[in-house]
């Protein structure tokens, strides 16, 4: 490196060797002489700790972070500022002041019934708000007159503050014409189809009646209606049919009246107090998105459809619920804002269906991607030309959002306002944080759900499992959350939380809640366990059987510990495959004590963390550069530097490659002559233990042998699920790459079945369980054939690649419970000699 280039150190946000961040705040303030309010600051992820540093300077800040705990990344000057981050935490600390200012001084409520609720202790408080949605949901079940009293009786006897005004309907109006372009563009597109139709007719009616028909007026009159009927079919029907293109989803379910009677009245009074459009329908799915996604007479009518996701139902309040379904509503209020709302909306809505139906193979002549014989060669025809008119449709997109960007921005401001109405604005920030985590929280069960369609299985209640998932999201991940809160959200997406441009907006309004104490919104279905199961299977990958959520969404107990053992011993950093069984072949090493192989070990971590960053790094790189390589020797044109490769040619993607295992079989020497010392540390322990636990743990040393035969196999298999993984990101999986994706699917197939044919084979590992709790979290099927389809061959690879990923995770989690019933002893009696224990000088 030059001399003269500078560089800034940037916090990662983590702490090194799992310290408290709390004792690493402490020492940072102590070593650098600050505030402990500004050391806090280190621990903020992207945080700028110093820039414009040298490479000398950088070495001895690493250094200096490092010892008291901190992880950095390293990047060049001018890169990252602090600025973003200041002002994220500055409207963050705004907003919890206003909050705070506003509970402490608000008036005390003159509703009873308000009153009383909210100084309630918490479970009682549950139990009120239960027992008010119980009297609502048996009076609705028993005398309509009752049943509305009780209902109305949640609101507030005031007049909704959301009001449009005249600068606002100018808005809207010119939003009409301005989200109105680009339907006239496809409608003026049609009305071309059409009178090409009909100038041909004309044209042969005219030679027939002249005398001057022939073969050639009527072919190029044929060619006429063709061409026009084509270019209808391929742009313009599945535009006004994009509803018919998409799939619909499998676990949406219609709600009868019956099934919710509560729930149907509390709709009608909503749309009473507020003046919302009424609801004519409502149907349930899994998810907690709830949207409405009407038609234009819907938008007329002013009685709209509205889909409520049950993990919301599940997770919040009667409160946030009807928040969510008014800020659904809330845009299409009024035929104005109505079809303003639709022409922005679901043209938006409507090209996004057009893109996924050509670029997934589906048609106006096959919305489902299958064709019978007679009609295949149009829907070839069609969706082979519909991959080139995507470049047109995204510049149509581009325009939409360009030309509604303002009127998007005020529809979405108009759905948040009738939220923060029903809340009140200060509980509207608060539940903005909330409605942010619990997306979050769909989505890793999402995930979960996905992974466990590969061993055959899915989400018993999958509701259930998104609030088992928002209740146990540790603080960390919300604190990211916020963090997150700043990006700014897509305003023709109206399930996205909201940002904080919009939480300071809504507050801006200091609208006072309109409802007047909390209720559970559960008891208003008749059979809410019912539909969470018809939904959860709506959902399942077909094939697969339900599997309680609990075995799904936790790790068990002897996991749990064993990650606390090896955490312990091996300072954060367990071995990623096996341990070792052999002592290092070095005398000197050989000569230590117990003591003085903790004392060297203690020397070697923070070499051992990046050696195994490094590590990973190129063995991720190996992956790419071998897939690279492939694609280069069957001649496709590619971009070196995507793959890590040096050229172009065969023998330069073959010289990157073998530097790259030179690199990595060096690397992980080194690794292994440190882990060989936590053998020797392991082994020392032993010799001092009694001879019975002696015996016991030369039993166990026995039975982790038998899993080393496994390490070559585990080690193919993680490099075919990062190629799998990569070809499905990077690869178009066309006809020409269809040989070199089959070869690879084929060979990780066959590494798959090689390593249960291993377990098999193996006495011990079969009498240890290996090969049941394999089967359980991998089903292994006879490979299919591939699809010719993009959209079924993505889902085939990604099936195969997290079958891979699982059966590494498998392995890995039953060698380490057996691995630490022989480090536990070995810590015991570490502790019993009171041996100085591994951790890094001036950690406490």
């Amino acid at each position: 490196m030059s001399g003269q280039e500078k560089f800034q150190v940037v916090s990662a946000g983590k702490t090194l060797r799992a310290r408290a961040p709390e004792a690493v705040v402490q020492d940072a303030a102590k070593a650098f002489s600050i505030p402990l309010s500004q050391a806090r600051r280190l621990l903020v992820k992207g945080w700028v700790i110093k820039d414009q540093l040298s490479s000398k300077q950088v070495l001895e800040y690493r250094s200096r972070l490092q010892k008291i705990g901190l992880r950095v990344d390293v990047f060049p000057a001018g890169q990252f500022d602090n600025r973003a981050l200041i002002a994220k935490m500055q409207f963050a600390q705004q907003r919890r002041a206003r909050n705070e200012g506003a509970t402490t001084s608000a008036p005390v409520s003159t509703e009873v019934g308000r009153e009383v609720v909210a100084h309630l202790p918490a479970q009682t408080r549950e139990a009120a708000t239960a027992a008010v949605t119980a009297e609502v949901a048996e009076a609705a079940s028993t005398r309509k007159g009752g049943a509305r009293a009780q209902v109305e009786s949640l609101f507030n006897d005031v007049t909704p503050t959301v009001k449009s005004s005249s600068v606002e309907r100018a808005q809207l109006v010119a939003g009409i014409f301005a989200g109105a372009l680009v339907p006239a563009l496809f409608v003026i597109l049609l009305g071309l189809c059409g009178y090409s139709v009909l100038r041909a007719v004309w044209q042969l009616v005219q030679a027939i009646v002249s005398g001057e028909f022939g073969a050639f007026t009527a072919i190029g009159s044929l060619l006429s209606v063709l061409l026009a009927a084509f270019v209808a079919a391929l742009l313009v029907l599945p535009f006004f049919a994009a509803r018919r293109l998409v799939p619909q989803d499998p676990d949406v379910i219609p709600l009868q009246p019956t099934d919710a009677k509560g729930l149907s009245l509390l709709l009608q009074v909503l749309a009473d107090k507020t003046g919302l459009p009424e609801v004519r329908q409502v149907s349930v799915a899994a998810g907690v998105d709830v949207v409405v996604e009407p038609t234009l007479a819907d938008v007329c009518s002013q009685q709209l459809p509205l889909r409520i996701g049950l993990s919301a139902v599940r997770s919040l309040n009667g409160n946030e619920l009807l928040a969510l379904v008014a800020r659904a509503c809330g845009a299409y209020r009024g035929k104005l804002g109505g079809v303003s709302a639709w022409l922005v909306l679901d043209t938006a809505r409507r090209i996004q269906h057009m893109q996924w139906a050509l670029e997934n193979d589906r048609s106006i002549v096959s919305p489902s991607g299958e064709a019978s014989a007679l009609r295949r060669p149009l829907h070839l025809m069609l969706s082979s030309c519909g991959k080139a008119v995507l470049p047109l449709l995204d510049r149509l997109y581009g325009l939409h959002r360009a030309l509604t960007a303002t009127v998007a921005r005020r529809l979405e401001r108009r759905g948040d306002a009738w939220a923060a109405q029903l809340l009140g604005s200060r509980e509207f920030t608060v539940f903005a944080e909330k409605w942010h985590q619990l997306v979050h929280a769909e989505l890793l069960v999402a995930e979960i759900n996905r992974e466990a369609a590969v061993a055959g299985q899915h989400l018993q209640n999958y509701p259930a499992a998104v609030l088992w998932m928002f209740s146990n999201l540790d603080d960390e991940t919300r604190s990211n959350i916020e963090l997150a809160m700043a990006q700014e959200s897509d305003a023709w997406d109206s399930a996205q939380a909201a940002d904080n441009e919009r939480i300071g907006w809504a507050e801006e309004l200091a609208l006072q809640p309109l409802l007047s104490r909390e209720f559970a919104v559960q008891k208003l279905f008749e059979d809410l366990a019912e539909l969470e199961r018809s939904v959860s299977a709506g959902i399942a990958a077909e094939g697969t059987r339900p599997a309680e959520n609990q075995r799904l969404l936790c790790v068990s107990k002897e996991a749990e510990q064993a990650l606390q053992i090896l955490a312990e011993y091996f300072n954060q950093l367990p071995p990623r495959r096996f341990l070792p069984l052999k002592a290092p072949a070095s005398e000197e090493l050989q000569a230590m004590d117990l003591q003085e192989t903790i004392n060297w070990l203690r020397g070697r971590l923070v070499e051992l963390r990046e050696l195994e960053q490094r590590y990973d790094t190129l063995r991720t790189r190996g992956a790419a550069m071998q897939l690279g390589a492939a694609l280069i020797r069957i001649q496709s044109d590619i971009q070196p530097q995507e793959f890590f490769l040096s050229g172009t040619t065969p023998s330069m993607a073959d010289e990157s490659v073998r530097d790259n295992r030179v690199r990595r079989q060096e690397m992980g020497q080194q690794i292994q002559q440190i882990f060989g010392v936590f053998n020797l540390r392991l082994r020392r322990a032993l010799e001092l233990m009694p001879a019975g636990e002696r015996q016991a743990a030369a039993q166990i040393l026995q039975q982790l042998s038998a899993y080393q035969a496994l390490a070559p196999h585990l080690d193919r298999l993680e490099n075919y699920a990062d190629m799998l993984g990569l070809m499905i990101d990077r690869l178009s999986l066309e006809p020409a790459q269809r040989d070199l994706v089959q070869k690879y699917f084929a060979l990780a197939v066959r590494e798959l079945e090689s390593l249960f044919s291993v377990v098999d084979a193996s006495d011990d590992l079969r009498r240890l369980g290996l090969g049941a709790a394999l089967e359980q979290r991998v089903e292994l099927a006879p490979a299919p054939k591939l699809p010719d389809k993009r959209p079924a061959l993505v889902d085939t690879l990604q099936t195969l690649e997290l079958k891979c990923k699982n059966a590494s995770a498998a392995i890995a989690e039953h060698y380490r419970v057996l691995l630490c019933r022989l480090l536990q002893p070995c810590l015991k009696q570490e502790r019993k000699l009171k041996v100085k224990p591994l951790r890094l000088l001036g950690a406490v």
